[in-house]
């Protein structure tokens, strides 16, 4: 069974690398426009199961030690996402992914070896590294500029990366007690204030479309993103928090699957060869995790 929950950090990864990938064919000119919906999105979902299991009792009954951590996870989060955004605008897409996948698997390594005394073994060290080489692999060509823009994105993409690190560990936490449904639903409802909040104080007023097919590819990618992170909180639940951060980061590696599979992006040898070390590390970790 255990197996089957760290796979479902591997679903979650391919679930978000689809909706980055409908993404791609919306065009969106507020940057906070798409996550502030996709927190509404989420909110609907989430209420939706909370009504059809009925289990709002679980959930008026967290204790407020858990709540806190959620709302710090979430909170933390969100200001990771703002660097995220920051970085996707000083540079592209692909470098970003490269720096917020391998500093967030760095921290849930750190916080996990430091305060849950998790220690892996050489292997699944090993396979981790070939995963994060992979994603390195994929997009060298696009580290050989020197532009400011360039050292910004970076830097904004080890805080958001670092940030998101610091969020599985309170969420880790909080789920020794707490519900996987409490902590989707503080989520959103933070996502929203916070994201509305930003929007306010940076001046990027939330973009409502009008057009009927961008409004039902939004839902759609919302609704796989919020999908993603149900499977992600229940992987984390019965995982540790460095396992998943392992396995969420090949995210981009099925992003470049998924962009040439439908998008008919090009697939070049680097990325050949990125995508095959990301499974040799996937195999490993799940061979030798124990």
């Amino acid at each position: 069974m255990e197996s089957f929950f760290q796979f479902g950090a591997l679903l979650s990864a391919m679930t978000w690398a689809l909706s980055g990938s409908i993404l791609k064919t919306i065009k969106l000119n507020k940057i906070f426009s798409f996550p502030f919906f996709e927190s509404i999105v989420s909110l609907v979902i989430i209420g939706t199961l909370i009504l059809i299991l009925r289990d709002w009792n679980s959930i008026l009954n967290e204790n407020l030690n858990t709540i806190k951590l959620f709302l710090i996870a979430s909170v933390v989060s969100c200001i990771g996402s703002v660097f995220y955004i920051v970085s996707i605008q000083r540079t592209s897409i692909s470098i970003v992914f490269t720096i917020c996948a391998s500093s967030n698997v760095l921290m849930t390594l750190i916080l996990d070896y430091i305060f849950n005394s998790v220690r892996h073994s050489n292997m699944v060290l090993i396979g981790c590294l070939l995963i994060l080489s992979s994603i390195l692999m994929i997009n060298i060509k696009n580290f050989k500029s020197k532009e400011l823009n360039l050292i910004i994105g970076i830097l904004g993409g080890v805080m958001a990366g670092s940030l998101w690190g610091f969020a599985v560990y309170f969420n880790d936490k909080a789920l020794i007690e707490g519900s996987v449904l409490s902590g989707s639903l503080i989520r959103a409802v933070v996502g929203i204030s916070t994201l509305f909040l930003a929007s306010l104080i940076f001046s990027q007023k939330i973009e409502f479309i009008n057009n009927s097919i961008h409004q039902s590819k939004i839902i759609i990618a919302g609704a796989l993103i919020t999908f993603s992170s149900l499977i992600w909180f229940v992987s984390l639940e019965n995982t540790s928090g460095s396992l998943t951060a392992m396995f969420g980061s090949t995210a981009p590696i099925f992003a470049i699957i998924l962009g040439y599979l439908f998008l008919k992006e090009r697939l070049f040898r680097n990325e050949v060869i990125g995508i095959g070390l990301a499974f040799i590390g996937i195999i490993i970790i799940i061979i030798f995790k124990n």
